[in-house]
């Protein structure tokens, strides 16, 4: 029994060559409410970025946000939190400091980067996503960090952020997260217990690297067919492109729909 849908936004829900959430989608969305099933976002995006996203008429009774590190209710309420906390968050605001890439933190109000270029301009592009403004930080709880390197920097990344999740979502740019169970299947398991839903009356859906933990997590685990090998990998089905009708066409697979 399927009891709660949890959907990442960029690539699986949200296409970007369209810009717009396909009305395919929508409708699945739609039945899914139908059957009773709670509907949610998992996604590494701020409340801020989602709302300069193109996902006008829909709603959510779920917001794991910043890749399962903050949880919200359907009105926005904050549930449960995993911030960058001790040597992780020193770590991470040492490299912002030290400006050696573009890094953005991510607080509960506000998000700020420590200086812009090429990289940061085309990633936030692509994703159709604003350029965060310049800031400083000054103590505040901080959720998530992101920073602005080559897919080839990435182990070196990693090695200077010792203790820090860190997990690409753009051949440009990873998230920081604090260590966890595993990202947004951490945040998935909060939610659950907070809402008495077992794991396995889950389904999850994503398309990137920084959806891997939630699809193996979750009692099915759909990636798209435009997904990374990993995702498929840890997947349970693999359903078509995002362009192709891909939620709606998992919803057959999962008898909750006509093929």
């Amino acid at each position: 029994m399927i009891r709660a849908a949890f959907f990442d936004v960029d690539g699986t829900l949200l296409s970007h060559a369209s810009n717009c959430v396909p009305a395919s989608a929508r409708r699945a969305l739609d039945l899914l409410r139908q059957h009773g099933v709670t509907v949610g976002l998992a996604t590494g995006r701020s409340q801020a970025e989602l709302d300069e996203l193109p996902l006008d008429g829909l709603t959510f009774d779920a917001l794991l946000l910043h890749n399962g590190q903050m949880i919200l209710d359907g009105e926005g309420g904050y549930l449960a939190g995993n911030p960058l906390e001790g040597e992780a968050l020193e770590r991470v605001i040492a490299l912002f400091d030290a400006r050696e890439v573009p890094v953005v933190l991510i607080e509960r109000e506000r998000t700020y980067i420590s200086f812009v270029n090429d990289d940061v301009v085309r990633a936030q592009s692509d994703t159709h996503t604003s350029v965060p403004p310049v800031g400083t930080y000054e103590g505040a709880t901080v959720f998530q960090a992101m920073a602005y390197v080559d897919e080839g920097d990435t182990e070196l990344l990693r090695s200077k952020l010792t203790g820090c999740d860190v997990t690409r979502w753009h051949p440009k740019a990873v998230d920081i997260n604090a260590p966890s169970p595993g990202g947004k299947a951490d945040g998935l398991l909060r939610w659950c217990g907070a809402n008495g839903v077992d794991l396995s009356e889950v389904v999850a859906f994503g398309d990137a690297e920084n959806d891997v933990t939630m699809l193996r997590a979750a009692g099915v685990g759909v990636a798209m067919g435009n997904a990374v090998p990993e995702a498929k990998e840890a997947a349970d089905i693999v359903t078509t492109d995002i362009d192709d009708d891909g939620i709606w066409n998992s919803l057959a697979l999962l008898g909750l729909a006509r093929a």
